[in-house]
């Protein structure tokens, strides 16, 4: 009985330390292409305090846009890339204490990008799209905003659970 209550409480002050140094968070290199670039707010001397970047997730399946929002700091570094390049970015993929995965990402090519999970700017844009056929004719198209095994396969930052 002795032996069992100490391993009880050798579990209890153990098991957390181990637990904690398990992380659900992840990143990950990919690259983008920059389809949109915007100064959102200017200062008076013309230099942009806040910068919207849109790009596509060209690697992956299907279309998968993202539009990050950054302050002055990320606007002053992210000023040498331009619309149309295609820039090598980190990922985050972390649990939400909502109860799903997200992810964001922290790097832009070389330029810090401050995760704000808050931000109405930044958001995410996913969606696979197929013809709609009837007797052998294409007769319009479905789309479905909902990662697939193919998408998370190739891009597993894209997945929610």
């Amino acid at each position: 009985m002795e032996a069992k209550l100490k391993l009880a409480a050798m579990l209890v002050f153990v098991a957390p330390a181990i637990l904690a140094g398990c992380s659900r968070d992840r990143r990950y290199e990919s690259a983008v292409q920059i389809v949109r670039k915007e100064a959102i707010e200017k200062a008076d001397d013309g230099s942009i305090e806040t910068l919207d970047f849109e790009m596509e997730w060209d690697a992956c399946p299907g279309d998968q846009y993202q539009v990050v929002r950054g302050g002055k700091d990320f606007a002053k570094c992210a000023d040498k890339y331009n619309v149309g390049d295609f820039v090598p970015v980190i990922v985050k993929h972390y649990w939400d204490p909502r109860g799903y995965y997200r992810w964001d990402i922290e790097k832009v090519g070389d330029c810090d990008h401050a995760i704000q999970p808050d931000s109405q700017g930044s958001y995410e844009k996913s969606q696979e799209c197929h013809d709609v056929q009837q007797y052998g004719r294409t007769v319009g198209f479905s789309c479905t905003r909902r990662p697939f095994k193919d998408l998370v396969a190739r891009c597993p930052f894209l997945a929610r659970q």
